[in-house]
């Protein structure tokens, strides 16, 4: 089994839902001796939690069971089953077809940014608390320097800010930290730091990066060995506004 088949199959893995299955088997086999695999497969787990956790903790709407069976209909005719079973086959194969094309077109650099982006904007729309709370830079980055996860760097006009507190998580085996500032109108600003070696394909001295992420707006560049990254609410020029060349 290739990588690409591998990671086709483990994208619609779940923990427990066919454990017999040869391919399934075969393809954990291959993440287990295939580093590079483990670690995106261990990035797609931790997503599909993060995800998991988010909608376990919504509501469900008070009486939907009820309105729900109240809609089931006697089952249709066998040949009105069978076109169902060959439509829903077709959507498959199509699904398949895409993430195959996909898996073998290689992404080019600023598509990989705006995947981070959306990946670390998504992050923080999930909520979450901090690993530390502080309204003093300078004790977070103490408290960061104590785990070798120092910003090394935070533009001045997200310094001037005032500062919330800090996390700490991991994007493809590199530690990203996370500094959170309130910004006017109880709005935030996040400022990300990840190691370049997470995001190779960024290159010092290059225009920053910017990725429109549904309200949001990032923008990414890179300092020394690091990537930095700025999520901010609003258009181009809010995240602009806060860059060290603004």
């Amino acid at each position: 089994m290739t990588e690409r088949e591998a990671r086709l199959i483990l994208q619609a893995y779940r923990p427990g839902v066919g454990p017999d299955d040869p391919e399934v088997a075969a393809a954990l086999q291959e993440a287990a001796r295939n580093p590079e695999l483990s670690r995106w497969f261990a990035e797609e787990q931790a997503f599909d939690r993060a995800i998991a956790a988010h909608l376990g903790n919504l509501p469900a709407p008070f009486g939907l069971k009820t309105r729900i069976l109240a809609q089931l209909r006697p089952p249709a005719a066998a040949a009105r089953w069978s076109w169902a079973v060959k439509l829903a086959g077709a959507a498959a194969l199509l699904f398949l077809l895409t993430q195959i094309v996909s898996l073998f077109r290689p992404a080019a650099p600023r598509e990989l940014v705006s995947n981070y982006a959306r990946e670390m904007v998504s992050f923080i729309r999930l909520g979450g608390t901090l690993d530390m709370k502080s309204d003093d830079l300078g004790q977070i980055e103490g408290w960061l320097s104590k785990r070798d996860a120092a910003p090394g760097f935070v533009p001045p006009r997200l310094a001037a800010l005032q500062p919330l507190g800090c996390r700490l998580f991991s994007f493809r085996d590199q530690t990203v930290t996370l500094i959170c500032f309130k910004r006017d109108n109880d709005r935030l600003a996040h400022l990300f730091v990840v190691g370049r070696a997470a995001l190779p394909q960024m290159k010092a001295g290059a225009p920053p990066v910017f990725t429109s992420v549904g309200d949001w707006m990032t923008a990414s560049w890179v300092e020394n060995d690091r990537v930095y990254m700025i999520a901010v609410q609003g258009d181009r020029a809010a995240a602009q506004h806060y860059l060290p060349s603004a």
